[in-house]
């Protein structure tokens, strides 16, 4: 939410002779051209603007909007051509009309000229309210823009249409969001239907109470819209879009049957986490080879500086732009914690241009930043930096140590990136999750022998338990065929997850022991006592006249699956199937730490281009035990997403639903933080895994 502070040009054009009052009460030397040039440019420091900036505090705090003030990024919106940013004026390609200055003088016709924008022209004839009305409810479908300028060349577009200009709206969000409606006439009733028409892009005000025929482009069955206002509460809001539903022109079936395709709503229930983008047309989305290493906590590193281009159709003395470079599969999630120092490359200069993660990559300022000499050349004075794209777990700890706290990896963490290392990927350890061959892993911890193998064929040792081929062929699984068992086997096999050996005893020491194929030779050497042994028939187990293959499990793998390491990776599987996370960026289990001690566990994390996730995987269908214990996991939850500057919390489980009384657990402590003013995530609840997935949100 901005407060708009208006230059002295822009106060002097309203109150024609400002300046010269000033300038007449100072001194003559004061009262000259390059005073006055230099005063135009300057914010008007009169009563109403300081009005304003209080009015704005107040509304940023009504419509929870930059709330905490290390999130706010303006305060205020000035006018004066400061050369910082480019108008669209600028670039324009056709003809760009809006609605004529002088006729804005009611609300109803601002209410207009919010779809079209305000020109210079001169219009004449009478515009009655009704026509206002109707031309708001329309927007750009109005035909009263073509009314106002007869004379307009056929490729005349709106003053606030991207198609006026080199430029086009973008919107990153997946799901289509619902239009919204902003009724009430005061002042912050237009700025919210502004602010949320530049964030969402299809926003209607109106600011007349009384129904009408042009109610009736409102409701349509197939785009339900939000309904809101600054100005008046959510029931006073509903009121007015109930009675304009009851006195709307254009019914279709008796008003009972039919479904209100309306919800009246706070302004920050509204969604606003995937604002709209104004790009250039010829520029956008256009590919680029960039060589780039990838560091061991997963961040990729521009091997070279970026060129210093310049864009068709600007130009680089008057213009100013962003650049934002994407990398397909390697996300970044637009953390405000994520600045220049986070990625930009290693040994560069961190000062060179603005640099910061937006819109799943990250976005540098067109023009260098540090020390530029007069005169300099075009290469001298357009940025070039060598940009990093951190990974998600350098993400989690510059998040972290934000907040204070640190991240490191629990012992389970590190034995799924052992396992990941061995498959080649985490996709490949996901999918073993999700396959008959985690059972097979399973028959490896079995405490007696599994139904179905033949005598002989599975052995359990002092150090571990090992299977032959019969064994695993055995497995009663009819989905899985002999000749894909095999292959897998012998892919486990050269991976490292199984190991191919003998069981061999000693002649020296009553020990039966599994020996790898690496360490078989005609002699070995007994673990135990040490004693050199001969491989002859007297020595291998089962008893028989050549020895038979055996397998065990690699010992990080087995801890993975006697912890039920499948259930997480279970969730991230099915997260990443979401159209909104295909590309997400997963880190296994971790820790996070405040002043060194460990303050919750979080059981994985993914980052999307839209934000950060962390999630809790279960077993079972309940947090804990007791409710004290609910309270505090479902506590500890919250704040290791408020940490880690979490957009939301995913808690996962293998069962068909959630315990009720974790699901109010939860519930509770996200009203709580809110009504403490503490930072929320979104929680989501993710059912049965492995059977048949369903993601819902919850429901407060």
């Amino acid at each position: 939410m901005l407060a708009y502070v208006p230059s002295w040009a822009t106060a002097d054009g309203v109150r024609p002779g400002t300046i010269d009052g000033l300038i007449a009460g100072r001194a003559a030397e004061a009262a000259s051209e390059q005073f006055e040039e230099m005063l135009r440019k300057e914010p008007w420091n009169a009563p109403i603007v300081q009005e304003a900036e209080a009015a704005a505090d107040e509304l940023r705090e009504l419509c929870g909007t930059n709330r905490r003030d290390e999130h706010v990024q303006s305060s205020h919106l000035f006018d004066a051509d400061v050369h910082d940013l480019t108008p669209l004026s600028a670039v324009t390609k056709a003809t760009a009309v809006g609605v004529p200055r002088r006729l804005v003088t009611t609300v109803e016709a601002l209410a207009y000229a919010m779809h079209v924008g305000i020109g210079e022209s001169e219009a004449e004839g009478q515009i009655t309210a009704g026509q206002w009305q109707e031309a708001a409810a329309r927007g750009n479908e109005s035909p009263l823009l073509s009314q106002l300028h007869p004379g307009a060349l056929g490729d005349s577009c709106p003053a606030r249409s991207h198609e006026a200009a080199l430029c086009v709206s973008v919107s990153r969000a997946f799901q289509r969001r619902e239009p919204v409606v902003v009724l009430g006439d005061r002042p912050e009733d237009f700025a919210l239907a502004e602010v949320l028409r530049q964030i969402r892009g299809v926003v209607t005000w109106i600011p007349w109470a009384e129904p009408g025929l042009n109610d009736m482009w409102l409701f349509s069955p197939r785009k339900p819209v939000l309904v809101t206002s600054a100005s008046l509460t959510v029931e006073e809001t509903r009121q007015q879009i109930e009675e304009r539903w009851h006195k709307r022109s254009f019914r279709s079936i008796p008003p009972e049957e039919e479904e209100r395709p309306f919800k009246a709503v706070h302004p920050d229930a509204i969604d606003i986490d995937h604002p709209l983008m104004v790009v250039l047309k010829d520029s956008w989305d256009q590919p680029r080879s960039l060589p780039v290493t990838r560091e061991p906590d997963g961040t990729l590193q521009a091997s070279l500086s970026l060129a210093a281009e310049v864009p068709n159709g600007l130009d680089p003395d008057r213009h100013r732009w962003q650049v934002t470079l994407t990398a397909p599969s390697h996300p970044v999630p637009p953390l405000l914690v994520l600045g220049s120092h986070a990625v930009i490359a290693t040994g560069q200069n961190p000062w060179e241009t603005f640099a910061r993660a937006a819109d799943g990559g990250v976005t540098y300022w067109s023009h260098r930043f540090d020390f530029v000499p007069s005169g300099a050349s075009l290469a001298g004075s357009l940025a070039s930096p060598r940009l990093a794209w951190p990974g998600i777990k350098s993400t989690l700890k510059v998040a972290a140590s934000a907040q204070g706290a640190d991240v490191r990896p629990s012992p389970a963490a590190k034995r799924a990136a052992i396992t990941e290392r061995l498959l080649g990927s985490r996709t490949a350890l996901e999918d073993l999750a999700a396959s008959p061959g985690w059972a097979l892993l399973r028959m490896f911890m079995s405490p007696a022998v599994p139904g179905g193998c033949p005598v002989g064929s599975w052995w359990k040792l002092k150090s571990a338990t090992v299977l032959s081929w019969e064994a695993i062929a055995g497995l009663d699984d009819h989905g899985w065929e002999p000749t894909a068992r095999r292959e897998q086997v012998d892919q486990w096999t050269s991976q490292g997850v199984l190991r191919r050996g003998l069981i061999l005893g000693c002649v020296h020491c009553p020990i039966l022991e599994f020996y790898p194929l690496s360490e078989i030779s005609q002699s070995y050497l007994c673990r135990r006592c040490g004693g050199t042994n001969q491989l002859t028939s007297d020595r291998w187990r089962p008893a028989a006249p050549e020895p038979r293959w055996f397998y065990d499990l690699h010992p990080a793998v087995m801890e993975l699956v006697v912890n039920d390491g499948d259930v997480p990776l279970l969730a991230t599987r099915f997260l990443r199937s979401e159209p909104w996370a295909r590309q997400a960026l997963v880190c296994e289990e971790f820790e996070l730490l405040v002043d060194g001690n460990p303050c919750v566990e979080m059981d994985f994390a993914l980052a999307t281009a839209q934000g950060l996730w962390l999630g809790e995987a279960k077993k079972n269908d309940s947090l804990a035990n007791t409710h004290r214990k609910r309270k505090e996991e479902a506590a500890k939850l919250l704040q290791g997403c408020a940490l880690a500057g979490a957009a939301g919390l995913v808690l996962a489980t293998v069962q068909e639903q959630w315990a009720q009384t974790t699901v109010d657990a939860v519930r509770d402590e996200v009203l709580g933080r809110r009504e403490a003013d503490k930072p929320v995530p979104k929680v989501s609840l993710l059912t049965g895994l492995g059977t048949s997935p369903k993601l819902t949100p919850l429901i407060l």
